[in-house]
């Protein structure tokens, strides 16, 4: 549900989470939300990505002038994907990594150069200099359909979260504790770099260091979109409805189900918690006089958070058979094959079951259109002071 009952007006950021393949569900609520309101132009000026999201985001943002085409052509893309569209999955690209690694651990490192990652994602990078053209930022924010573009990654160099952004001339960049914003031009290997999950992926050098998936160090991961001018926060999550139940016997998990742990814990709960923080800032908000809250740059952030409303992981069982051999040998292999499907949501870049997440999130959308109408209702009043907290 939307947070709070008085509406805080001015610019509607969106925010899209990471979550590898689970990216999907974001397209089908996209669609829902051009569905629902009809808009030309984008209903969001501030857009804001880290991981699969800022992948989503980067293009979502150059269409802005042309919301329903941008939308229509983004579904066109993910259901036509499969795992080699992201990163090989020939059999010499994996064997020799796989060659690579063992080698490493048995000998220490002496006479082979250390393997960089896992997978081989030179696929998704050729894919997005095809399909993401940088100069269509710059035309949409001077077309004033988009204020900012943010795309968030996490420096292995420094530890620190750092949200590049492209965008309107008076958004300044910022330093808090561990996070900063840098203004930049938005290329593609700002996606690669959001989007590099640690291990599976190789880091990105950008501009003093190397960086990798921006969910690594993104503890406050709505304060981009704040920082941005937003005043509203149309949220998309991947975490699924349902709780772990867990195994009736308990046993020694493997290193798949830890590797698959570990994606939910780095897309989902810094996530939920900032979402909680925020909830418990905007009451507190409420509860102040005008004069003290003239005193502080505290404003209401209106949030409004779309999650799926089935487990994604056994729609990713329903569809493991679409994985191709080498990477169900290398699943296998770190025991995560035949398990509860939580790490192959996250690697399934396959028709069936990316086609299964966008119907999901048109439909869970399409549930809740009034809720996303009155949302998205335009700001009756343009001139609204942007906060300046987050």
């Amino acid at each position: 549900m939307a947070d709070g009952s008085a509406r805080a007006e001015g610019p509607t950021g969106l925010v899209l989470q990471g979550g590898g393949a689970r990216g999907a569900y974001q397209i089908g609520v996209l669609k829902a939300i051009a569905e629902i309101t009809g808009a030309r132009h984008s209903p969001f000026p501030i857009i804001s990505g880290t991981s699969v999201g800022a992948i989503n985001a980067a293009p979502l943002a150059v269409w802005s002038p042309s919301f329903q085409r941008g939308v229509r052509h983004l579904e066109r893309l993910w259901r036509g994907l499969h795992c080699s569209s992201v990163f090989r999955t020939d059999p010499w690209a994996v064997m020799s990594s796989g060659a690579r690694w063992l080698i490493t651990l048995t000998l220490g490192g002496l006479g082979v150069r250390n393997p960089c990652s896992l997978l081989d994602n030179s696929p998704l990078e050729r894919l997005l200099r095809t399909e993401y053209k940088p100069d269509g930022v710059r035309a949409a924010v001077r077309a004033g359909a988009l204020r900012a573009l943010c795309i968030t990654a996490s420096s292995y160099s420094s530890g620190q979260s750092i949200t590049f952004y492209q965008g309107a001339d008076d958004i300044l960049e910022w330093d808090r504790a561990r996070r900063h914003g840098r203004r930049a031009r938005i290329e593609v290997d700002h996606l690669m770099a959001s989007s590099a999950l640690p291990f599976m992926f190789p880091a990105v050098p950008l501009e003093d260091g190397y960086f990798g998936d921006g969910a690594l160090r993104l503890t406050a991961p709505l304060s981009p979109a704040i920082r941005m001018g937003a005043r509203r926060l149309l949220v998309i999550g991947g975490r699924d409805d349902q709780n772990d139940a867990g195994p009736t016997e308990p046993s020694y998990p493997t290193i798949g189900e830890m590797a698959g742990h570990a994606l939910d814990i780095l897309f989902n709960d810094n996530l939920d918690a900032y979402h909680e923080r925020l909830s418990r800032i905007n009451k507190t908000v409420r509860l102040l006089p005008q004069e003290a809250l003239d005193q502080t740059d505290l404003r209401v952030i209106e949030t409004l958070m779309l999650e799926p409303s089935r487990d994604l992981r056994e729609i990713a069982v329903q569809y493991a058979d679409e994985v191709p051999g080498t990477i169900k040998l290398l699943m296998r292999s770190i025991g995560s094959w035949g398990q509860e499907g939580r790490l192959s949501s996250y690697l399934l870049f396959e028709p069936g079951y990316v086609g299964a997440l966008v119907d999901l999130g048109y439909s869970d959308t399409l549930d809740r259109a009034e809720e996303v109408r009155e949302f998205l209702a335009p700001s009756h009043d343009p001139a609204d002071q942007a906060p300046k907290a987050g």
